[in-house]
């Protein structure tokens, strides 16, 4: 078996359906591990990595593992907070020194959740002007954009630029409380590819529903699948169930969405980027 292929968008790119997140290793006690953790990922096949300049050790470490692998094999995508145009200039300078690379893949504006951060980023001054300059110059190839909460806010916001890619949470969760289904349909009509996140809501639900939360996500009108990974272990196995992905049937797709309604309903402590007040109807 072996790891789904998808089309990123219209970016021309194929990248596998299960993407290595940055935020989890980037936890790790040690440098090996995390590098661990990178390396088995790439053996098993995963050609998508995650990663972001707010996620502390994350990008030095995958920098790391990079220097031993055949970077031309794998899609590289990081993230940056800044707004302003000096800013993210210097975040984006930053990035590719712990990356060690000489071309990023995607860049996302991290973040975007309310309107008046996406003029930001848009202005004379913003940071949309600076990575469109590195892409120019050859050293980014897409630009793309990422939100936790304010799902209403994203069809505006794709359609606010010639945006590549767009990372939001669709996890089962998120078919319960803050609901970003509906941006698939307005980043279809624009050939932007769908970039999943918060699948496994933090390892909050059932281990014997592990492969039932990746494949509900899978399920979706998406093109990778980002999860959060901080051991060989569990590479292993999330490797394992999106190889075996098929869609779930309508008792399976209900019983998960059972159980992520119980989620939503406990409260938003252990589901933190759950936003205070965002039903699904």
């Amino acid at each position: 078996m072996a790891l789904p292929l998808r089309n990123l968008g219209t970016t021309g790119e194929k990248v596998t359906a299960l993407g290595l997140g940055g935020v989890r290793w980037n936890g790790s006690d040690s440098d090996a591990e995390a590098i661990a953790v990178v390396h088995r990922a790439i053996d098993l096949g995963i050609t998508y990595f995650d990663t972001a300049s707010s996620y502390g050790q994350s990008e030095r470490r995958l920098g790391l593992a990079l220097k031993e692998r055949d970077r031309d094999k794998l899609f590289l995508a990081t993230k940056c907070i800044e707004r302003s145009g000096d800013a993210v200039r210097r975040e984006i300078a930053q990035s590719f020194e712990l990356l060690g690379v000489d071309v990023i893949d995607l860049i996302q504006l991290h973040e975007l959740d309310r309107e008046q951060t996406l003029d930001t980023v848009l202005g004379a001054d913003g940071a949309l002007r600076v990575i469109e300059e590195y892409r120019e110059a050859g050293k980014i190839r897409f630009v793309g954009l990422t939100g936790h909460t304010h799902p209403a806010q994203f069809p505006r916001h794709i359609a606010a630029h010639e945006f590549d890619t767009v990372l939001n949470p669709l996890g089962v969760v998120n078919r319960i409380w803050n609901d970003f289904s509906e941006t698939i349909p307005a980043a279809r009509e624009r050939g932007t590819g769908i970039i999943a996140m918060k699948i496994m809501a933090y390892d909050q639900g059932p281990e014997q529903r592990r492969a039932h939360f990746v494949h509900y996500s899978m399920g979706l009108d998406i093109d990778v699948a980002v999860i959060g990974m901080d051991t060989v272990a569990q590479v292993e196995e999330n490797v394992r169930i999106a190889e075996s992905f098929r869609p779930l049937s309508a008792q399976q797709e209900q019983e998960v969405v059972d159980i992520g309604l119980e989620m939503a309903a406990a409260g938003n402590e252990a589901l933190f980027w759950l936003p205070e007040q965002r039903r699904a109807s």
